[in-house]
């Protein structure tokens, strides 16, 4: 794909409006004529100049140019219209309201970084900043988004349901990856657009629930997770390992911190051992 970008008028051509200037000053004619002519022979050069002056640019070799990436994507995106969610009073459709910078992975596999990007996890949309700093909606397939949280120094990696290697495709959405190896753990943030209209009034209200879903895949099979003893069942292959591991560390509670310790714990065995 290839698009044509305009350089501007190099020095020889503004030297040669200046003698052209200096030309018709020294001519014993009206300022009328002279400027009339002058103008004429600019417009000619201007032309010539702008023809000769463009370049062509393949797009698909400029990978990994933020400027690039953002022109592909305004040409494949639609503006992101906000007054859509103007009923909501509660709730938010993205995973953080705030337009992080971050990383993009196309569905060819292409990273382009440092892009000013935020996830609608209600649409299963991912909004960036085009052209002009205007949010836009991009529209091209993509695998993977990662978001670089430097507040709180946490770097978030989204993939795409449609990307995720399971023998039972997940429902679409965005899912964060906590771990990775032979099981990892995914997060669904599961949006929710809910209506109601409070008595005595004629407006309705929107509110936006989320609500948190924790899976395992292991061998392409996708499994939720809700207690610390199903996940342990799931990894069977290693239970002796994985339980002592729980009783030495006195692991306790089904939450998002225990369930990453015991996966890392359940990759880690693999890695050590070679198993």
């Amino acid at each position: 794909m290839t698009t044509h970008v305009s350089a501007k008028p190099g020095a020889k051509q503004f030297s040669f409006f200046i003698n052209l200037q200096n030309k018709f000053s020294n001519l014993e004619i009206t300022e009328n004529v002279c400027m009339k002519k002058l103008l004429t022979y600019c417009c000619i050069v201007c032309t010539v100049t702008n023809v000769n002056s463009q370049r062509v640019v393949d797009v698909d070799k400029e990978t990994g140019n933020a400027t690039i990436f953002n022109y592909v994507y305004t040409v494949a995106g639609v503006p992101f219209v906000n007054t859509k969610f103007a009923r909501v009073v509660d709730g938010t459709p993205f995973f953080d309201e705030r337009i992080m910078k971050g990383a993009i992975v196309s569905s060819e596999g292409k990273e382009y970084k440092d892009i000013m990007v935020r996830i609608n996890l209600l649409e299963t949309q991912v909004n960036y900043l085009g052209d002009k700093q205007m949010e836009m909606v991009a529209s091209t397939p993509i695998r993977e988004v990662v978001l670089w949280d430097t507040i709180n120094n946490i770097d978030h990696r989204f993939v795409f349901s449609d990307y995720i290697e399971a023998v039972e495709k997940p429902e679409k959405d965005f899912y964060e990856l906590l771990q990775s190896g032979k099981a990892e753990l995914y997060k669904q943030y599961k949006k929710e657009l809910v209506e109601s209209k409070p008595y005595g009034s004629a407006t309705v209200e929107q509110r936006i629930q989320t609500e948190i879903k924790y899976f395992l895949l292991k061998g392409k099979q996708w499994t939720r997770i809700k207690k610390l003893k199903g996940l342990v069942a799931l990894l069977n292959d290693k239970a002796r390992d994985v339980a002592k591991f729980i009783s030495d560390n006195k692991i306790e509670g089904d939450n998002q911190a225990n369930f990453e310790k015991v996966i890392a714990h359940y990759n880690s065995l693999f890695t050590n051992n070679k198993n």
